[in-house]
């Protein structure tokens, strides 16, 4: 956080005095300008646009060619939420969401998010895409959807609520000398009364859809409306403007993953803009963001819809029960034979037998080594989604098979 009150610089807000009996461990906190700024985009930021509304294209064109994409892709939900969560230095997986069993706070709090982010977008696909449709009360229903109520009055994070105190964001000094307060939002009276022009802009925009989303997603880092998971809302709501505006159709996408990969750029931007003024580097570092996550996003799809036609071939001739499973795994790739049953709706000893065989040929795995309650796991399916980045082709290569 820069000395003095930025009176002089071309950022789009400036520091004030925080009031002397907040509890606040810094002197000021930062009042952002409303929504939109006045920019003159950047050729950079301009050929950034482009190549990211190509590769949306492209992710959401392979999308439609799918006869059941929300049964082929409805995993990428939970690779969202698992990056999401990891953002927060977290280390739930989609493995851990997906086993049953005893949870911990990360792993609830994880698949409350894939659960928000699934609800969310069916609602929007119900009432009609739309930006009309994003509310603040959505974002409130989705902060509520997301957050756990906390032990203890400092720990609550308010489900659902904006915050009524400061909060601050604090990063590691050098030379591991403690913290030190990195940024300091607006207080809670004006982080509210902030929220009505975010909504206003949300809803009517003024720049190409992505440069908004950009510009929103920013705003609401820096107006922080909630004691905690602003960075969770405002990578959902990423999602659903893409959605609303009808740049997708479908929630697969995750930028959490870019995100998470370029942790200390985000922030050092998401600063940058706050206090020079720097909102194309920020922008052109968003929408590259946009691109390489929309092609990840299409390469895991493909591979997954490779998968799954590599099974139906190899078990054409199976048992209708086998058959069903197959299917199943790219729905639920972990479960127990009672819920083998439930998913292809046949009889336990059916389902059984259909498990023993994808055991005994390598595509599911027992995972307790009991006799009992056993639970299986499709690992060549959870691969495809487990995979780094680096490990996965490029989209070029997999339109040239």
């Amino acid at each position: 956080m820069k000395d003095g009150y930025l009176i002089d610089t071309p950022a789009p807000g400036k520091y004030l005095s925080a009031d002397s009996t907040a509890s606040l461990p810094a002197s000021k906190f930062y009042l952002p300008d409303d929504l939109p700024p006045s920019l003159e985009l950047s050729a950079e930021v301009i050929e950034a646009h482009g190549r990211a509304m190509h590769s949306l294209g492209r992710l959401d064109g392979f999308w439609s060619k799918v006869d059941d994409p929300e049964t082929a892709f409805g995993l990428f939900v939970y690779k969202e939420a698992e990056q999401s969560s990891q953002v927060e230095g977290t280390q739930v997986t989609v493995s851990d969401m997906l086993q049953r069993g005893s949870d911990s706070k990360d792993v609830r709090e994880a698949r409350n998010y894939a659960t928000a982010l699934r609800d969310a977008t069916e609602t929007l696909i119900n009432q009609g895409r739309s930006r009309q449709q994003l509310s603040l009360a959505l974002l409130q229903s989705l902060h509520e959807s997301l957050m756990e109520t906390g032990r203890t009055d400092d720990e609550d994070p308010r489900p659902g609520e904006f915050r009524d105190r400061y909060v601050w964001i604090e990063e590691e000094q050098q030379r591991g000398y403690g913290t030190a307060v990195r940024f300091a939002p607006p207080k809670p009276e004006i982080a509210v009364s902030k929220m009505d022009n975010f909504e206003e802009y949300m809803q009517h925009g003024g720049y190409p859809t992505l440069v908004d989303i950009g510009l929103l997603h920013y705003q609401l880092e820096t107006v922080h409306p909630f004691v905690d998971g602003n960075g969770r809302v405002g990578r959902l709501l990423i999602v659903l403007m893409l959605i609303a505006d009808d740049i997708l159709v479908h929630p697969l996408f995750y930028l959490s993953s870019y995100i998470r990969r370029n942790r200390d750029e985000y922030t050092d931007r998401l600063l940058a803009v706050n206090e020079e003024g720097e909102w194309n580097a920020w922008l052109e570092f968003f929408l590259i963001g946009i691109r390489e996550q929309a092609d990840e996003a299409f390469t895991r799809a493909k591979l997954l819809l490779q998968l799954r036609e590599g099974y139906r071939q190899e078990y054409s001739d199976a048992a209708p029960s086998v058959q069903a499973l197959i299917e199943a795994l790219f729905t639920e790739p972990i479960f127990t034979v009672s819920r083998a049953a439930e998913l292809i709706d046949m009889s336990y000893q059916a389902a059984n037998k259909a498990v023993d065989r994808l055991e005994a040929d390598g595509v599911v795995e027992e995972l307790t080594g009991q006799e009992r309650y056993r639970q299986f796991q499709a690992n060549e399916v959870l691969g495809v989604l487990n995979r780094s980045q680096a490990e996965i082709p490029a989209p070029g290569e997999l339109i040239a098979e």
